[in-house]
């Protein structure tokens, strides 16, 4: 018997790492933005003030996301409010909760935020299955994910049926990928 698709809705949040790259831009700009005013007066300030706070904002939006899990599959609204293109559940073969300890994650995933990125395959201990789904591992070293991931720790790994797969590392990584599992049988 299928389940009805859900409908479910959660987000991710800036870790520490996340808030130490958007405050290290901010004072990055603010720094630069005083060089400028003494060389090159307001306008030269105002313009690198403004570059910075938008960077910042972007650096921002990448990690404050609010997701939501449905028929179509999993869509992003960075910021909460700006909807990315949905990542498409036909893409899904199966999912299942990852691990990454900090001491791995920035170069398993290679950056944090909204990206596309090669990130390294998860060794067998990392992952945990979701419902009755077995654990899938790839057969190459690293491979092309769609990812969000904010910080180490437990993320949702979404294997794909072609060569994209997406990770994700949600505030409630298990609601998640149980959304995840039931929009996949239900799709079935």
């Amino acid at each position: 018997m299928r389940p009805e698709p859900p409908f479910y809705v959660g987000r991710t949040r800036p870790s520490s790492i996340g808030w130490t790259r958007i405050g290290i831009t901010v004072l990055g700009g603010a720094l630069l933005a005083a060089v400028m005013s003494q060389r090159s007066g307001l306008p030269g300030m105002l313009v690198i003030a403004v570059l910075f706070l938008a960077l910042a904002a972007w650096t921002w939006m990448g990690q404050w996301t609010r997701f939501i899990v449905d028929e179509h599959g999993l869509t992003v609204s960075l910021g909460g409010f700006l909807p990315r293109k949905p990542w498409p559940l036909e893409d899904f073969r199966t999912v299942q909760l990852r691990t990454l300890p900090s001491s791995r994650a920035g170069v398993t995933l290679g950056g944090y935020g909204w990206r596309r990125s090669t990130v390294s395959t998860p060794r067998p201990e990392e992952l945990t299955p979701v419902g009755k789904r077995k654990i899938f591992t790839l057969d190459v070293a690293r491979a092309p994910y769609r990812v969000l991931a904010t910080g180490p720790g437990t993320m949702v790994e979404i294997i794909g049926r072609g060569s994209r797969h997406y990770l994700i590392s949600p505030v409630d990584p298990r609601a998640t990928a149980d959304a995840i599992d039931q929009a996949i049988r239900a799709r079935r």
